[in-house]
């Protein structure tokens, strides 16, 4: 009765594995530029606005100051992006909430960010959802969905800095001008990813699409069960990094 159910699983797999890539390489779209149209938040579409709202008076209270709230268009297919930027003048550290509209509803994530003279970057988040194409390997992520609270995600993203950049100069931008900082990652997205194979630039000049390479790979790594196996490295590897944070606190606190 139930015989050819596994090889029917199997077939189903199999079919996802080669028509997913096809789909991909013809609908996915990445913004070759970004200008982030400041609004109020009330401007916001509404469950941009409630998770704007939610999260960041947390932010304000740490010392950052708000330097406004963002709509960064249109950056990937079918999706539109939204920002709340941030910044600690004292420490030249960054925060952003970010999220992303799509037709199934919104989501975002609380992020801190550290940018070192030697162009090296550290960032600290809670969002749970992995990149599909390898790091950048200027920028170190450390991803905590677990944290809920913006105070102790940025006591470990200070412990990370003290830990991986010990001595490093943290650099700012000229007042007035922040959120160029974030113009400059979004922009440099798809140079990067014509660099390493993934991505070329689209016909209309505009924007860039995935290379066969690319679509394979990327919707390779989303499928299961290589999604699941991705998932459950990175949970280990960041529980990992959060106990010898912890380790490293109790060892300080036992020589004061």
């Amino acid at each position: 009765m139930f015989g050819s159910l596994p090889i029917d699983i199997a077939a189903l797999v199999a079919a996802m594995y080669v028509l997913g890539p096809i789909a991909v390489h013809w609908t996915f779209r990445f913004a070759g530029h970004c200008q982030p149209n400041r609004l109020r938040l009330d401007e916001l579409p509404t469950p941009i606005e409630r998770l704007f709202r939610s999260k960041m008076s947390e932010i304000q209270e740490l010392g950052f100051e708000m330097l406004g709230s963002y709509d960064c268009g249109a950056l990937a297919s079918n999706t539109r992006s939204y920002v709340a930027y941030f910044c600690d003048r004292r420490n030249n550290d960054f925060a952003n909430i970010s999220a992303v509209l799509t037709p199934r509803g919104a989501a975002g994530y609380i992020e801190f960010s550290t940018r070192f003279s030697n162009g090296q970057w550290i960032e600290t988040n809670t969002n749970r959802v992995l990149p599909l194409t390898p790091a950048n390997p200027d920028v170190r992520v450390f991803r905590f969905p677990g944290i809920r609270d913006a105070r102790t995600l940025l006591h470990t993203h200070r412990q990370l800095l003290e830990k991986y950049a010990p001595g490093l100069w943290a650099q700012g931008e000229p007042r007035g001008e922040e959120i160029q900082r974030l113009v400059r990652v979004i922009e440099n997205y798809g140079p990067r990813h014509v660099r390493i194979g993934y991505m070329h630039p689209a016909e209309d000049g505009q924007s860039y699409k995935l290379t066969w390479k690319g679509a394979f790979l990327m919707t390779w790594r989303g499928l299961w069960p290589v999604s699941m196996i991705r998932k459950w490295t990175e949970r280990y590897v960041m529980h990992s990094e959060l106990h010898a944070l912890r380790t490293r606190d109790l060892t300080a606190l036992q020589k004061a």
